[in-house]
């Protein structure tokens, strides 16, 4: 899934927040971070995940890693 803000545009923005325990996270908005959470949400459900605790938090989540793994990867492959 694309989603609407990119991993390498997110490494060249600056850090504008600090209560998110990702780097990638404190360079988005609130309302950025809002839109990116309906965007996760709308690939569960077209991946077919049950929205019930625990099948939908899990897969939640794995989304949020997976995010974090690849701004990691290609932040370090920038550099």
């Amino acid at each position: 899934m694309k989603y609407t803000i990119g991993i390498k545009e997110l490494i060249k923005r600056p850090i504008i927040r600090n209560d998110h325990s990702e780097e990638y996270m404190n360079k988005m908005t609130d309302e950025e971070i809002l839109q990116w959470e309906a965007e996760i949400d709308q690939s569960l459900l077209a991946e077919g995940v049950d929205k019930k605790f625990p099948d939908w938090n899990a897969a939640f989540l794995a989304k949020l890693i997976d995010r974090s793994i690849m701004y990691d990867l290609i932040k370090l492959g920038e550099s």
